[in-house]
């Protein structure tokens, strides 16, 4: 079980009884925010959507933790399961001991507040993750929309990034346009697959376009095993893919002029990508800058 499964399970121990969707996700956001567990790479990251400061990755734990009888979701509360109560608390106490320390110091400052009140406070004082909420307590909460992104060809890999994470970033930049440039959008990471991607994109207000020719096919990419394995191939995409897409390419610059866009693909470090190239012979029909993200 992973570490932030287990965080789950020990604020749902600690806590001693069943918690609304609504003080589960804000407890959990203020451990990520006020605790040493802003410092764990892989714990929750957030967005801001219909209720505040939300995590997809968290709600898909949570359902893994449903379905392995951990946890129970019933009347719009979220619980330990009584018949499996020692282990879940068994698997909570092999966490170290900063997190327990800090799940039981973010109870008790804020597990004995109404929802009501918790909301207010988790508003005023991150205003960022209120800005898409539907709840009346956003207007507490002072909150300027991030300008759009300047006319740019932008790209961005998500490589090593939680699909919360990722999202936040591109809203935070004032990026409208996901335009996903892999031939096969599946992925073994959480979220990045196709079909989720484009529903987080729609959920979030984000648009979003897959350009599969615009990718490199899979048997294309066997062997690759270095930096000049990747550089062959990338000089290869660049000399005798792209010129036979150069409608696609110019499809794409028209819709980074119009609008705040980012070619999205796997690869961390852009030298190993093809969006690299992409994006240099989107920035020749444009005269756009640039922009790796």
């Amino acid at each position: 079980m992973l570490i932030r499964q287990k965080t789950v399970l020990s604020l749902l121990s600690q806590a001693g009884k069943p918690l609304s969707p609504t003080v589960f996700v804000k407890l959990v956001f203020l451990l990520r925010q006020e605790t040493g567990l802003e410092r764990v790479p892989s714990f929750y990251d957030f967005v801001p959507y219909n209720y505040g400061p939300f995590s997809f990755t968290l709600y898909w734990d949570l359902g893994s933790l449903q379905q392995s009888g951990y946890v129970t979701t019933e009347e719009e509360r979220i619980a330990l399961c009584g018949r499996t109560l020692d282990l879940a608390q068994k698997e909570a106490e092999e966490l170290p001991a900063f997190i327990q320390v800090a799940v039981a110091d973010v109870l008790k400052s804020y597990g004995r507040m109404k929802q009501s009140a918790l909301v207010r406070d988790v508003y005023s004082r991150y205003p960022w993750f209120a800005l898409n909420s539907k709840l009346p307590d956003r207007r507490v909460a002072s909150i300027r929309r991030p300008k759009k992104a300047p006319p740019a060809v932008y790209t961005a890999g998500y490589e090593g990034r939680s699909v919360d994470a990722f999202f936040n970033d591109l809203l935070k930049r004032g990026i409208d346009l996901v335009v996903d440039v892999r031939a096969n959008p599946v992925s073994r990471k959480y979220g990045f697959s196709g079909l989720r991607f484009g529903e987080f994109c729609k959920k979030l207000g984000l648009e979003y376009r897959h350009v599969p020719s615009l990718g490199i096919p899979s048997n294309a990419r066997a062997g690759l095993n270095g930096f000049a394995s990747y550089q062959r191939l990338l000089n290869r995409y660049e000399q005798t893919m792209l010129p036979d897409r150069s409608a696609e390419v110019e499809d794409v610059g028209r819709l980074m002029r119009r609008q705040p866009s980012v070619l999205v693909c796997v690869e961390k470090d852009v030298r190993c990508c093809h969006r690299s190239r992409l994006a240099e012979a989107v920035a020749q029909t444009t005269g756009l800058e640039v922009v790796h993200l």
